[in-house]
């Protein structure tokens, strides 16, 4: 396969990815509405909300031992088993009638979900050549970006049309294309000396990534990165209504121009491709978008902030691209899986702690000290990247971007 530009639109097999996996993206989106309408039908609780989104954050824990069956078995078979699993358990919450059966069914969708992500990060270069990885990865994660930006409202308007039990079924039939998608791509199969255990290939997973410089420092980035710049989320709402009092329309205008920026970002991936330093692109989008969040903070009129916080988000989309696409060409694909595994557990461990924290910042100093010191805290998480790419002795070989 060739790198050339055009070549991407004309591999049948990312094709077939790529639409599949922006089905699945929309259904995941009002999928998620639906979910806390129904809660909020059985339960009227907000604790029980937050117990939904727990169950379904929670299989993430699993994701290093999800990260070694994408690594020993048939990438395929590890995908398209995911999706129809989630295929059958979002046509179960038609039916679901009590808290407990939600958060059983959301808890196991979660666990498809965190053996599917890293699986199919770690095909996605037997899949597309790698001169077209950054496009490739960028085409994908602007998809994302629309998807839950429009998602939500298509959740709504089924919600309030025809009935919650429609986004749910939406959500099955967007994983049924996802898997028949899948079944036609074929995937190298990950080399791997069959004779090793289970917990060995845990072991060795993580034993690679100790000493590989700089998927090391990706995956620290991430966790630190999302740590500190998630903490703002709580304190959009606030900024929006109390600190410029631009009400829900202003809230609303500032998650979905953020929203937009990552588009945007994931979208300028697309067209610079590979013909820039991507690691360099990497401690941009941090150093950028933590200016940004200070910007935010410092923005005397709402119209500055939000066009900070879209700034933010198009160095988020970037990131976000940057990040897949170093470690796919860095990583052998013997440890792919493992790596991509480790690299969401990180993210999803940050985020948590992000909101938890968050809370009590806002609480404390106010929403716009809040974007002062996540952006502040950004940057200094971007040195400390820098300093463990540097530091860190890499052991083996690393592949250049």
């Amino acid at each position: 396969m060739n790198g050339g530009g055009d070549s991407l639109l004309r591999n049948d097999r990312f094709l077939r990815l790529w639409f599949g996996q922006g089905a699945s993206f929309v259904g995941d989106a009002v999928s998620t509405l639906a979910l806390v309408v129904l809660v909020v039908q059985i339960a009227g609780s907000a604790s029980a909300v937050g117990g939904a989104l727990v169950a379904r954050l929670l299989p993430t824990l699993a994701s290093p031992l999800a990260g070694v069956f994408a690594d020993r078995l048939d990438r395929r078979v590890v995908l398209v088993t995911s999706d129809l699993g989630r295929a059958a358990l979002a046509l179960g919450m038609v039916f679901a009638e009590d808290l407990a059966t939600v958060y059983v069914l959301t808890f196991l969708m979660g666990l498809g979900r965190t053996f599917f992500n890293p699986t199919i990060r770690a095909a996605f270069p037997g899949v597309v050549g790698g001169g077209d990885l950054a496009r490739a990865n960028g085409l994908l994660s602007a998809t994302f970006s629309i998807s839950i930006t429009a998602g939500p409202a298509l959740g709504g308007v089924l919600v309030a049309t025809v009935g919650v039990n429609a986004a749910f079924l939406v959500d099955s039939a967007t994983y049924l294309v996802s898997a028949i998608s899948l079944s036609r791509i074929s995937l190298p199969r990950p080399e791997r000396d069959d004779a090793t255990g289970f917990g060995q290939d845990l072991q060795e997973g993580l034993g690679y990534l100790a000493g590989a410089r700089v998927p090391l420092a990706i995956v620290v980035g991430t966790f630190l990165v999302i740590l500190t710049i998630n903490t703002t989320i709580p304190a959009e709402v606030f900024l929006a209504k109390e600190t410029f009092d631009a009400g829900n329309v202003g809230y609303g205008l500032l998650v979905s121009l953020w929203g937009g920026g990552t588009v945007l970002g994931s979208v300028l991936m697309v067209v610079l491709g590979d013909r820039v330093n991507l690691i360099l692109l990497y401690f941009l989008s941090i150093f950028c978008g933590a200016l940004a969040l200070v910007g935010t903070g410092l923005s005397p009129v709402f119209a500055l902030a939000v066009g900070a916080l879209m700034v933010e988000g198009t160095f988020t989309g970037i990131d976000n691209v940057a990040t897949d696409t170093i470690l796919q060409k860095r990583v052998p694909d013997a440890f792919l899986g493992r790596v991509f595994a480790i690299r969401f557990l990180s993210y999803s461990g940050g985020e948590v702690i992000a909101y938890l924290a968050g809370g009590f910042i806002v609480d404390a100093v106010g929403p716009r000290s809040t974007y002062l010191l996540a952006g502040i805290a950004t940057a200094v998480v971007g040195v400390v990247v820098l300093l463990l790419m540097i530091l860190v002795p890499a052991r083996g070989a690393e592949d250049d971007d």
